[in-house]
């Protein structure tokens, strides 16, 4: 009997014996991947640091000003950000680890930062551009006086730069249908860096493990087979959400 072929390997001008074959070799290495994703999630570490870290700083964005909150979670971003540079990079690289991360080293702020994560691939990008979004509109509070003018920028972040991930949210179930269209943009805004802040923990523990161990990062930590750190993130966003956010 000859093996189902995939859509792909039918269309292909080959004989049975040859489509049999490549189709075997694909489901082989289809059963292998999924053995080494299980594993994966399996075995990596529950980093409980990330979690009170996260848990910390979640407590800040849904309570303080909202002006503040740039700051307060690009703070966190570049932690996060170079806890894993400071995990991932050898130490034995030609003047020390740290000189790249302090003073005036390629990676001692965010922007550069954000750069060499979006360049190596360590992170999800949509989480690096989202994070990049929020280090400009810092700056100009960090420099400017002019609380008109910030606060332009501000309400401009939210209603056309970032990407709003309240519209996936509300399940009817964890949190109310139709949330995205009850929310105050200030509650948008909380919301965002809710969940924004809980990925750059998540993947800056687990991302560049996922690609050392050879698989699709963003499979190994958001498909089928999931880390346990995913799970507690995930639950901890979502009380802060529905818990401090929504009902502050």
């Amino acid at each position: 009997m000859s093996t189902p072929f995939d859509s792909d390997i039918a269309a292909m001008n080959l004989s049975d014996a040859e489509k049999n074959g490549l189709q075997v070799y694909r489901n082989y290495s289809k059963a292998f991947e999924e053995h080494r994703l299980k594993r994966f999630a399996e075995q990596a570490p529950p980093h409980p640091d990330a979690i009170d870290a996260l848990r910390d700083v979640l407590q800040l964005v849904a309570t303080e000003e909202v002006r503040t909150l740039t700051v307060i979670a690009c703070a966190f971003t570049d932690d996060q950000l170079k806890f894993m540079f400071k995990t991932e990079i050898a130490d034995d690289v030609p003047g020390g680890r740290n000189a790249l991360l302090s003073g005036f080293g390629p990676l001692s702020r965010l922007s550069q930062r954000i750069q060499m994560a979006h360049a190596f691939g360590w992170m999800s990008k949509d989480v690096l551009i989202e994070a990049d979004h929020l280090r400009k509109v810092r700056n100009d509070i960090s420099h400017r006086w002019d609380i008109s003018l910030l606060q332009a920028k501000l309400d401009n972040l939210i209603a056309q730069v970032q990407h709003p991930v309240e519209q996936y949210l509300g399940d009817g179930i964890r949190l109310p249908e139709g949330l995205h269209l009850s929310c105050s943009a200030e509650q948008k805004f909380r919301i965002r860096l809710v969940w924004l802040l809980g990925r750059v923990a998540y993947e800056s523990r687990l991302w560049v493990a996922a690609i050392k161990a050879g698989l699709q990062p963003q499979r190994a930590l958001y498909g089928t087979n999931q880390p346990l750190l995913l799970r507690e993130v995930s639950a901890l966003c979502l009380e802060v959400t529905r818990t401090r956010v929504l009902h502050a």
